[in-house]
C-alpha cells in the first residue's frame, strides 16, 4: 500500500506546500480545508497525528472547486520535488497516499483538475505534455535538476 511512515519527510512536505499560498491578505483570510494548501496541511497533520501515510477519502475530498490563485513557479517546483519523493509504485499506486493527495492539490492549483498518475513519474510527466507543454517542460526540467 505504498510508502512507509518512516520514509516520508513530513517537514519537507509542509515546507514545499506552504510557500504556494500567496497569503491570507490575498484571500481575505484562511479558508483551511476549502483551500488547496490548507487542505494539504490538514492532511499532513492527520498523517502525523495518526502515524500513517494515507488519508481516508483524501483524494475524493480535495477541494477541486478552489479558485484561489497560487504561486505558479513554487507549485511547479513543488510538483517536481514530490515526484522525487514518490516511489514508482506502478500497480501498487494508492490514491489516498499522502504523496498522491498533496501532488493532486498542486495539480488542481496549476491545471484546474487532478491529473492521472499511474505509478510512474516518467509516464506522468509525459502525459502532462498533452495538458500544457510549457508547464510540463518546466516540471521535467526541475525534476531532472534535483
Amino acid at each position: 500500500m505504498g510508502v512507509a511512515f518512516k520514509e516520508v519527510n513530513f517537514n519537507e512536505l509542509v515546507n514545499k506546500l506552504a510557500p504556494c499560498c500567496l497569503g491570507e491578505e490575498e484571500c481575505n483570510g484562511c479558508a483551511k480545508e476549502k483551500c488547496l494548501v490548507g487542505y494539504g496541511k490538514e492532511c499532513i497533520k492527520g498523517c502525523l497525528k495518526n502515524k500513517v501515510t494515507y488519508i481516508r477519502d483524501g483524494y475524493k475530498n480535495i477541494p477541486i472547486t478552489d479558485t484561489r490563485v497560487y504561486d505558479q513557479e513554487t507549485v511547479i517546483t513543488a510538483i517536481s520535488d514530490i515526484l522525487k519523493r514518490c516511489k514508482s509504485c506502478s500497480e501498487e499506486h494508492y490514491e489516498n497516499c499522502i504523496i498522491n493527495v498533496i501532488r493532486s492539490c498542486y495539480e488542481v492549483s496549476l491545471f484546474g483538475e487532478e491529473q492521472e498518475y499511474e505509478g510512474s513519474a516518467f509516464l506522468y510527466l509525459n502525459n502532462l505534455k498533452n495538458i500544457n507543454e510549457e508547464i510540463a517542460d518546466k516540471i521535467f526540467e526541475r525534476y531532472n535538476s534535483k
